[in-house]
């Protein structure tokens, strides 16, 4: 169903996301302003990510 790569990205994705997500609530940011950051960051990682394994294949 998935290519290890995919499946590397999406857990990835998600991990910086929750992360993300966790950390702006702790800065008493209110609910929107988090999904915002982690959605950012959820959308950058999904950019770089793919293009850095690319560069290890053989």
């Amino acid at each position: 169903m998935f290519t290890t790569r995919q499946l590397l990205t999406l857990t990835v994705t998600v991990v910086i996301a929750a992360i993300t997500c966790a950390l702006v609530l702790a800065t008493g940011a209110e609910w929107p302003g988090a999904l915002l950051g982690a959605g950012g960051a959820a959308g950058a990682t999904l950019a770089a990510l793919p293009k850095l394994l690319s560069r290890r294949d053989p």
